[in-house]
């Protein structure tokens, strides 16, 4: 833009920036649709790329809602009308959610150019419960004077995180034994003629590759490469010309009121089915019925527990360990840390799922991925209270910092430094790692029930349970492991009729999901089920306390510590370690009324 001068912005103020807009399309306003969130996506971006002049009727139709190219905004409002909706989601969203963000997008009546306030970037602190010794880093916020700007001055920054929604990337054609799965998502048909049904299953097509292209576990075939097969029914032919293993076909069918939408997953090698479904929704509102089958399809398809990570371990098993590339001892890792088709976590699942992940880097060492799968094996053994403590923090440290800094662009390798910052007591460090994990992986169900996990002790209890029902929403369909998920932030909500659900579908709980039910139910006045789970969680681990499992986790807010130490008081479970165990361990983390207690009993004749 000729004759404005670009700003030079701060690493605090583009990170404000982008965790402010990654709050605006994650809020409740935003989340059910991502039609919005396109809008406010490419608007923003193509202002700061210096592109203000294309924010047009026209061009947002084309870009943004797969307008055919003999659009026309004078007939057709579309892009009026959501402009409308869209300027009344921001109010929404800055007057509840948003209201104190310190980033504010506006969307002025008369233009489609946003303006962008940032008023100002602070820092959060960590969150800490301990009186007793840790060095822990203590940053301090820093309120900068505000700055407002037109977004077409921002600085570029935000490109990279927001180019995701338009991109794909379109695989060698000469390969066909890629290192990774690949798809192509076919255009989707229409069942009957009418024109406007045409235009909604190109949109879910193409949002189905832009979800699916944000997996790092995919490489996804570009749209425009998939046009010209539209109606070509050699499968084989198809995916050997474009280079994949899978494809994903489906139609459109209305049906008086409701919408019938059939997805289905083919193997290209062979022609067999993988995968199938069928969506029937309402017609009462296209769009938010295009981002709930879009979502629910992206979410069901990816993830190590996906159809098509599922399909690709059943070939894996019948090939000779010899001869195992790099991603599928990866997938083999995940599936093993999990336990496998038996379905529960264990000290030899994690060795196994160890050394599969180990064997990826032994064949390729910069294989970032096979890092993130160490960090979840780190992470199990600290929950179950496997091997010692510090060196499995140190081990997730050194793991999570190497898997970022072979691949910056993935959002699971910023979340498990997260979590490894949260271990290490460093809450603003983490939550800055845990905005850049959804910024990079916004439709990532795993991705956000594991930030959700993590969030109710770094007093973001709200923000912890709205991202577990995001996910929920993301993946109906959710692997059981998610079960232990939400029991934790249900757990800390306060919502302890959903923690005993919770824990009841755990298929083989351990002895920190008896912790949970003994304690929720407990807090709801049911004495009979309270003491039968704490019966089974002292058989097996009868030196399980409170305090040692905070501490072995960072710690959580003194609030939350209350609440676990008078649902433990209250289910008979051990609140407090020994005071030879902490002598023993110069790291412990010490809850203040457990002190208190054992200052009290030392005192006794």
């Amino acid at each position: 833009m000729g004759g404005v001068l670009q700003p030079r912005w701060s690493e605090s103020e583009i990170e404000a920036i982008r965790e402010g807009l990654i709050r605006v399309v994650n809020s409740r306003p935003f989340e059910q649709s991502i039609r919005r969130q396109r809008f406010l996506k490419y608007v923003v971006t193509e202002a700061i790329e210096g592109r203000a002049d294309k924010l047009k009727g026209y061009s947002i139709g084309i870009e943004v809602f797969d307008k055919p190219a003999a659009f026309d905004p004078l007939t057709d409002p579309v892009v009026r009308v959501e402009a409308s909706r869209l300027r009344d989601k921001l109010r929404e969203y800055y007057d509840t959610d948003g209201h104190g963000d310190p980033v504010r997008i506006v969307l002025p009546k008369g233009t489609y150019e946003p303006r962008i306030e940032v008023l100002s970037t602070v820092a959060p602190g960590p969150v800490q419960f301990s009186s007793g010794p840790r060095s822990d880093e203590n940053a301090t916020g820093v309120r900068r004077p505000g700055h407002l700007w037109s977004a077409g001055v921002v600085a570029s920054a935000l490109a990279i995180l927001l180019a995701g929604w338009t991109l794909s990337r379109p695989p060698d054609p000469l390969s066909t034994n890629l290192d990774n799965l690949s798809l192509a998502v076919m255009p989707f048909e229409t069942i009957g003629g009418d024109p406007s049904w045409r235009r909604l299953a190109d949109g879910m097509t193409q949002d189905i590759t832009t979800d699916l292209s944000q997996s790092k576990d995919l490489l996804v075939v570009a749209r425009n490469s998939t046009e010209i097969y539209r109606g070509k029914g050699d499968v084989r032919t198809v995916g050997r010309e474009l280079g994949v293993r899978y494809l994903l076909q489906g139609s459109v069918q209305p049906e008086d009121t409701r919408i019938r939408v059939t997805a289905q997953l083919i193997d290209a090698r062979s022609g067999n089915f993988v995968w199938s479904a069928r969506y029937n929704r309402p017609t009462a509102d296209l769009f938010e019925v295009q981002s709930a089958v879009t979502e629910s399809i992206a979410s069901t398809l990816t993830g190590y527990e996906g159809a098509m990570a599922q399909a690709e371990r059943a070939l894996i098993r019948r090939k000779p360990p010899t001869v195992l590339t790099a991603y599928e001892n990866y997938l083999l890792g995940m599936e093993a840390k999990h336990g496998g088709a038996s379905g529960g976590v264990s000290e030899k699942g994690l060795q196994e799922a160890e050394r599969f992940f180990r064997k990826a880097l032994d064949i390729d060492p910069q294989f970032a991925r096979a890092y993130v799968g160490l960090c979840y094996v780190y992470e199990y053994r600290l929950d179950l209270n496997i091997g010692v403590a510090p060196e499995n923090v140190a081990h997730l440290v050194e793991a999570a910092n190497t898997a970022v800094r072979l691949d910056p662009n993935d959002g699971e390798a910023h979340m498990v430094l997260g979590h490894a910052f949260v271990y290490q007591g460093l809450a603003d460090k983490a939550l800055k790692q845990f905005s850049k994990a959804e910024a990079l992986a916004p439709s990532n169900a795993d991705l956000l029930i594991l930030i959700a996990w993590y969030l109710p002790q770094l007093d973001q209890t709200e923000r912890a349970v709205a991202l577990a029902e995001r996910a929920l929403r993301l993946n109906p369909n959710y692997p059981a492991w998610y079960n232990q998920g939400f029991r934790y932030v249900y757990f800390f909500s306060g919502a302890f009729d959903k923690v005993v659900k919770f824990v009841k579908l755990v298929p083989n709980p351990n002895p920190l999901d008896f912790a949970f039910l003994a304690m929720a139910s407990a807090m709801l006045d049911d004495p009979g089920a309270a003491h039968g789970a704490a019966a089974e969680l002292h058989q097996r681990d009868a030196s399980w306390n409170v305090e040692t499992y905070l501490s072995d986790n960072g710690g959580v807010p003194d609030k939350l510590v209350h609440l676990f130490i008078q649902a433990a008081g209250k289910a008979g479970i051990q609140a407090c370690e020994r005071a030879d165990k902490i002598a023993a361990n110069p790291a412990f983390v010490h809850v203040p009324a457990c002190d208190e207690m054992r200052t009290k009993k030392a005192a006794l004749p």
